[in-house]
């Protein structure tokens, strides 16, 4: 029977990086294992890097396999189930876990295939930073994971992760939940062989909670914006600075993808904690923007104005 491996997390937490270590993992067992990417704004900038380390990756886009995409991520695991070992789902940032048990257990599902490991990235320099629904966003994911895997620690600023523990006792609590999650001991920059081995065995865990019905694409929107201008890394850098931090462009929780720069293309991978940059030889230009009323058209003309030349 093939095991459904859920790898949560918000925005940003860090689950695509986790997805490459234990898939390589999963080819040092000789597992044979398939992935499902959800990516709730415009496809191509997860499941592109995930696709050229892997191959064999399914991609759902545009919206979220727990409301507006969940009958064909049913359809996907169905389509999928017997055909190799596990199947690694990484649902968009904006996940409801409760949406998961729903399909894994549906009628037509429940012979083929069965929970796996179910673990929530958790960035814990963010969870202090998160505003009302991103908290409740996170809330949804953190009742039903089986354990919280620390990401980022190897990142500045170092944090007290029992200032983190303690936010996110308080972000459980706002959905009826009063209990301390349990940490997977090893932070993800550190996992090795022995600890995937310990991580394969940690399943879903219900917990009574008060469960929400949302249509995430009702609270936060994505935009695709493709930027013509050619920019520094710092110039890149400026430009994302400025429009996170004025309300004029929207609440923005996540940018990531390419832009143009002078010897090449400059990835870009930002969340409401970290900037991280890196420098590529070629890619498509496009960056996905996802947030709460964001605005589109003040957004594509900041990017303008930081291009190099203007």
């Amino acid at each position: 029977m093939t095991e459904i491996d859920l790898v949560t997390g918000f925005l940003g937490a860090g689950k695509t990086t986790f997805i490459k270590k234990y898939g390589d993992f999963l080819k040092r067992q000789n597992i044979k294992f398939a992935v499902v990417e959800n990516e709730f704004g415009a496809p191509g900038v997860d499941s592109a890097i995930l696709k050229s380390k892997f191959g064999d990756v399914t991609e759902i886009a545009g919206g979220c396999i727990c409301c507006t995409m969940k009958t064909g991520f049913h359809d996907i695991i169905r389509d999928l189930s017997g055909s190799c070992d596990r199947i690694i789902v990484e649902p968009s940032g904006i996940f409801n876990g409760d949406d998961f048990f729903d399909v894994v257990n549906s009628p037509d599902l429940k012979d083929k295939c069965r929970t796996g490991m179910c673990i929530t990235a958790v960035d814990p320099h963010s969870v202090s930073r998160f505003n009302e629904s991103e908290r409740s966003v996170l809330a949804s994911e953190l009742a039903v994971t089986g354990c919280i895997l620390w990401t980022k620690m190897d990142m500045p600023p170092q944090i007290d992760i029992n200032t983190a523990k303690a936010d996110i006792r308080k972000i459980v609590r706002d959905i009826g939940i009063d209990e301390e999650l349990p940490c997977f001991p090893t932070p993800s920059h550190m996992l090795k062989d022995e600890d995937f081995i310990k991580m394969m065995k940690i399943g879903l865990v219900y917990r009574m909670h008060t469960r929400t019905f949302i249509d995430h694409t009702m609270i936060f929107q994505s935009t695709r914006i493709y930027p013509e201008g050619v920019y520094t890394i710092d110039s890149i850098k400026c430009c994302i600075e400025h429009m996170t931090s004025s309300e004029e462009y929207g609440e923005i929780s996540r940018i990531k993808g390419f832009v143009k720069s002078l010897n090449g293309i400059i990835a870009v991978n930002c969340t409401v904690n970290d900037r991280l940059f890196d420098s590529l030889e070629d890619g498509c230009t496009m960056l996905n923007i996802i947030g709460r009323k964001l605005n589109r058209k003040k957004i594509a003309e900041c990017l303008n104005t930081y291009a190099k030349g203007n």
